[in-house]
């Protein structure tokens, strides 16, 4: 009186060839993503005076810079991550005010959720309302996601101008419980002091990105065992007619 005898017996119809040739298969697709150069296409987004420019020219050039104009740009840009080269191409897109109606947002919203692999969220620790458009943003992508029907989407939260401690009105707590509740990573950096605290933002999202590739392949990879199996039993099937 076994429940699982039907189990059993359905794993022994597999032979060491046919498993084999499963197992070569997958292993084949889920190491194929580590050995090759990584491309990824990456969205900063915030409301305007936040420093999301000067985070995003922080990181590709190592300068400060403070002051810019309402200015959309991508930039190219190389970076090693855990000693694998990536290639990072980065949409550092301007908050209009056209973005603050609900329906022209989500639009907006889906065409970059279409070509980002991973999205960047700048707000200012000093100003409430930009840390409330992120929450905001982070619900539009979502949506956009869902609707899409993309799989996880890789988001980094980041509060700047940790140097400007003296005028904030956000909390750190704050931060961090928003990406815990949305499956976020956070940082807390100031784009005008340090270098390496914007590093790590921008190196953390490409593993995040990197870890949601690997999952979907891991998924991909199911789906072929199971398309694998399926192919060894119906062709059994065939032979014993």
């Amino acid at each position: 009186m076994s429940t699982h005898k039907p189990r059993l017996f359905f794993l022994t119809l597999l032979t060491a060839e046919d498993t084999h040739q499963i197992t070569c298969s997958i292993s084949k697709d889920m190491t194929g993503i580590y050995a090759e150069r990584m491309n990824a296409n990456v969205v900063v987004l915030g409301t305007d005076n936040v420093g999301k420019s000067a985070l995003t020219v922080r990181f590709l050039t190592r300068r400060f810079i403070g002051e810019y104009g309402d200015i959309e740009s991508i930039y190219s840009h190389n970076v090693v991550v855990d000693g694998r080269e990536q290639t990072l191409n980065i949409w550092d897109a301007p908050y209009s005010q056209s973005q603050q109606d609900l329906f022209s947002e989500s639009l907006m919203c889906e065409k970059r959720v279409q070509w980002a692999d991973g999205f960047v969220l700048v707000y200012s620790i000093c100003d409430r309302a930009s840390f409330n458009a992120v929450t905001r943003l982070i619900q539009t992508i979502k949506t956009s996601k869902d609707f899409l029907g993309f799989e996880k989407m890789p988001i980094v939260i980041v509060g700047n101008k940790r140097d400007l401690h003296h005028r904030r009105t956000v909390l750190s707590e704050e931060g961090r419980l928003l990406a815990l509740s949305a499956d976020c990573q956070f940082y807390e950096v100031s784009a005008a002091e340090n270098y390496h605290s914007v590093l790590m933002v921008f190196h953390g999202l490409v593993n995040r990105i990197r870890e949601s590739r690997v999952s979907v392949k891991r998924l991909t990879g199911i789906k072929g065992i199971v398309k694998s199996m399926s192919a060894v039993f119906a062709r059994r099937r065939t032979d014993s007619l």
